[in-house]
């Protein structure tokens, strides 16, 4: 799983969401491990169930999200959120795995969603994860993904929210 956590994190930082220093990093190459801190299990299952939540606004949420969604996006997610609940598909019982330190101040998971039959299952998807002020944020571009995954995988019409 580190080469897909790293490669999420290579396509963040090619998208400018992460400004990477010139030099080597952890992590990296000829490089010690990261060793930052990370969110525990209960941390990352709190975050995915609060960005899942059909009953608070997308908009609202920008103490899950950094940084936040835009309204267009919220109302899309809304919808989708509310589409989901409306058919019993929520709420997802998470299950994280692979938490590890990536470079400071971000870390990274693998979440996933079992379901049991006639509902969706979401197969294990890799998340990064920013401490801002001591307090675990799933970074944007890692909630899209993953929000785009759920949906795709609930058996609609694919419509993606990005």
């Amino acid at each position: 799983m580190k080469t897909t956590f790293a490669a999420v994190l290579l396509a963040m930082s090619l998208a400018g969401a992460l400004a990477k220093p010139a030099y080597a990093d952890c992590g990296d190459d000829g490089q010690p491990p990261c060793t930052g801190p990370v969110p525990t299990v209960d941390q990352v299952v709190a975050l995915m169930t609060e960005l899942t939540d059909p009953n608070r606004p997308a908009l609202s949420k920008t103490d899950v999200v950094t940084p936040g969604f835009a309204p267009d996006e919220a109302a899309t997610i809304d919808d989708h959120l509310n589409s989901l609940n409306s058919r019993g598909y929520l709420p997802y019982n998470f299950v994280v795995t692979d938490i590890e330190p990536a470079p400071e101040p971000f870390a990274g998971a693998t979440v996933a969603a079992p379901k049991n039959w006639p509902y969706p299952s979401i197969p294990p998807e890799p998340i990064v994860l920013a401490n801002q002020g001591g307090h675990w944020l799933v970074t944007h571009d890692a909630a899209m993904v993953f929000l785009n995954k759920m949906w795709g995988t609930s058996r609609h019409r694919f419509v993606p929210f990005i």
